[in-house]
């Protein structure tokens, strides 16, 4: 599945790296494709008290790549990678491969503010996976959220990313929590989190 996934993070960048080469007038004169890093950490929602950002024992750390292409001065469409392969407990990770449309909220002076709404697929292992009692798998994933970009230059952005995933399919095995608690695994996952990162512009205005 994991290449799977890689394949469609390549088919949602292509044909935005085609779309955002076309002339100024064909797409309103506003088109841009920005691309970057970030670092992202996140409540895992497996294993954990409760599903608040920052309030796991084991926040889930890893790296994340993005694209942003700006189709109007409002309305674009954004791609993203995203591998949290650190802190795990027990080996534990996540990751996900998003795509979907943004929309600019407000603009104030260098600030913009983003709202998104992506889908695609999610990725985990679980606590000491292969063990009885541990899973390995990937599931739909829906993930809206909300970026402020600052810019430092023409080119060159800061960005800072919240998101809410919902992985409705997801099950799994009962686990204890930190306090003895029982903690079940049958309505499905919802990891979320922060990411900081920055975005250069490649093409457009």
């Amino acid at each position: 599945m994991l290449k799977r996934a890689g394949i469609f993070f390549v088919f949602l960048i292509v044909p935005a790296a085609g779309l955002a080469q076309v002339p100024r007038s064909a797409v309103g004169g506003n088109a841009s494709l920005w691309a970057g890093g970030e670092v992202s950490s996140f409540n895992p929602d497996y294993d954990c008290t409760s599903n608040l950002p920052f309030n796991c024992a084991h926040q889930l750390v890893g790296p994340a790549a993005f694209f942003d292409l700006n189709v109007t001065s409002k309305w674009g469409a954004e791609g993203e990678a995203r591998w949290l392969h650190w802190n795990g407990y027990g080996g534990e990770v996540e990751s996900n491969y998003l795509g979907g449309a943004r929309y600019r909220a407000f603009r104030r002076g260098r600030l913009d503010g983003w709202v998104k709404m992506l889908g695609g697929a999610g990725l985990i292992t679980t606590p000491y996976f292969p063990v009885a009692g541990s899973l390995k798998g990937s599931y739909f994933a829906i993930a809206p959220g909300g970026t402020l970009q600052f810019r430092l230059t023409d080119r060159i952005s800061l960005r800072g990313d919240y998101e809410y995933q919902f992985w409705p399919a997801f099950t799994g095995p009962p686990t204890y929590s930190s306090t003895g608690a029982l903690v079940e695994h049958n309505n499905g996952l919802t990891p979320n989190g922060f990411s900081l990162g920055v975005s250069y512009r490649f093409l457009g205005y």
